[in-house]
This record gives C-alpha cells, sequence and structure tokens, in this order.
C-alpha cells in the first residue's frame, strides 16, 4: 500500500509541471484579457474626465462642439492602439513571433498604399474637417441630398442621422466636396408673410414687431434670440398676395423652433388686427341657359 502512494505521488509531481505550464499560460491568456477591458475602461473614464474639466471652463458653444468632436476621435483612437496591443501579446503568448508579421505587413503596406488611395483621402480631409471645425458632433448639416444631425465623427467617416426618416448616413470623409453647417456661429430663422392688396403696410409692418415683441416675452425663446427682428419690407408682388420678408437672428439649433412660434404668433396677431392672410380660392361660376 505505502509502495502504491509513493507510485501515485511520484507520479502526480513529475506531471505537475505540466499542470503549471497549462495554468500559467491560461492565467496569462485571462490576465492580457482584463488588462485590455480594463486599459479601455480606465481610457474612455480618464478622456471623459478631462475634455469634460476643459469644455466646463469654455463659454463658447463652437469650442465645445469642437472639443467634443476631437474627444470621440481620440477615444476611438486609442481604442484601436489598445487593441492591436492586446492582439500582438495574445499572438505572442499562442507562441507567434509578431516581428515577422509586422515585417510582412510593412510590405504589404507598401503595396496597398498604392491602391489605398481613396483611403488616404478619407483620413486627410478627416484631419483638415476636425482642424478646421468644418464640422462637430452636434451640428446640422447638408451634403449633397442627405441632411440630418451628426452624431459621430472619426477620421475616415462622418455619421449623420437623418431628421426626418432617422435612417443613418455614413459618409465618406473623402466623399465631402461641399458641405452645408446650419449650426455654426448663429442662425436666421427666416419668416416669409403674406397679406392681402387691401392691407395698409405700415400697419403690417407695426403688428409683426408687436408679435416679436410677444414672442421674446418668453424667457426661453428671449435667451436664443440674438438681434431685433429685420423686416426687409415689401419684396414681392404675387398673384394674389404682397410677400413681406423677415427673419431673426438666433443661436444655432434655435431657427426652427422661433419660426413656428413665431409663426403662430403672427397668425394671432394678425387675427386680432383683422389683417387678412390670403388663400388661394377657386370661384366657380354657373351659367343658366336661356
Amino acid at each position: 500500500m505505502e509502495n502504491f502512494l509513493n507510485y501515485i505521488s511520484l507520479n502526480f509531481f513529475e506531471l505537475q509541471p505540466e499542470y503549471i505550464k497549462i495554468i500559467t499560460f491560461f492565467w496569462n491568456i485571462t490576465k492580457c484579457t482584463v488588462l485590455f477591458v480594463i486599459a479601455v475602461k480606465f481610457l474612455r473614464w480618464f478622456l471623459d474626465k478631462f475634455f469634460k474639466n476643459i469644455t466646463t471652463r469654455l463659454d463658447s458653444q463652437e469650442r465645445i462642439q469642437q472639443l467634443l468632436t476631437l474627444k470621440t476621435i481620440t477615444i476611438h483612437t486609442f481604442q484601436v492602439i489598445v487593441f492591436l496591443i492586446y492582439i500582438a501579446n495574445m499572438l505572442y503568448l499562442f507562441g507567434i513571433d509578431v516581428r515577422p508579421l509586422l515585417a510582412t505587413a510593412g510590405v504589404l503596406g507598401v503595396a496597398l498604399g498604392f491602391g489605398a488611395k481613396r483611403f488616404v483621402e478619407d483620413i486627410i480631409t478627416g484631419l483638415i474637417i476636425l482642424v478646421e471645425g468644418q464640422i462637430r458632433v452636434g451640428d446640422y448639416i447638408e451634403v449633397d441630398n442627405m441632411s440630418g444631425f451628426v452624431e459621430k465623427i472619426t477620421l475616415p467617416m462622418v455619421t449623420v442621422r437623418s431628421d426626418k426618416t432617422g435612417a443613418v448616413y455614413f459618409i465618406r470623409c473623402g466623399y465631402i466636396d461641399t458641405v452645408i453647417n446650419h449650426t455654426m456661429g448663429y442662425a436666421y430663422a427666416y419668416v416669409p408673410v403674406e397679406v392681402a392688396y387691401k392691407e395698409d403696410l405700415t400697419k403690417v409692418y407695426q403688428t409683426i414687431k408687436n408679435a416679436y415683441n410677444k414672442l421674446i416675452k418668453h424667457p426661453e425663446y428671449k435667451a436664443v434670440c440674438l438681434n431685433e427682428i429685420e423686416i426687409f419690407g415689401l419684396d414681392e408682388f404675387k398673384e394674389s398676395s404682397l410677400l413681406i420678408k423677415c427673419r431673426i437672428k438666433t443661436a444655432p439649433k434655435s431657427q426652427w423652433k422661433i419660426k413656428r412660434e413665431f409663426n403662430k404668433i403672427i397668425k394671432e396677431e394678425f387675427e386680432k388686427e383683422n389683417i387678412e392672410i390670403p388663400f388661394n380660392q377657386l370661384v366657380v361660376t354657373t351659367l343658366k341657359e336661356d
């Protein structure tokens, strides 16, 4: 019995180094994975806190939006770098030498570089957009027939969500030639007003001013109206109405709500002052036969 126990103990200890290797192998994989997750979480937390500390000290909404865009790209870039380091370590643990792969990747990179013109264009254009602040996260833009709010910006691509359908556009930065940014600096709420030919224009102008004064009595609307209303006057003689153009300078992204509310107030004021807002009418005349 004693000889049997000694045999079992001896064989166990002879196999123990193999067990240690297996345990060490899986421990290294687990450790590498946990460190990767911790590194990604820490980088995101650190960069969020870093950019938050900067943005709280800024008064300019323009600068804040630009920094938020820079934060998105910085986080994305660091995540890619950490992921590549993680993959290299995993390959090393599986006994794959990374150095020949890096050399091969360098050669392939040179070969693929000749065919990567579009990708390089995307990266360069993305850098220009970022540095100049042409597009920022949260901006409302138009690119060709696509329009919506910018949700994400990376160096090669801009992600835009349509405000009409909710569809998401993935736009290559190199594809962007002309972009219309509706939310940079300030905006105008353009309000065309049509009245009947019989109306007194002086009275109409005063009623429009009264409507604007009523609008800015509300603190929410007063805070985003940057200047007094501009009434350009009689702009066009239409078939059944006179067209008067006016506009209100607003903070970015506020032009739409200002226009909607101002139109509502104008209708109320015109009804109060008995100013006619003309509309197309169809008159049918029936002729009696003799």
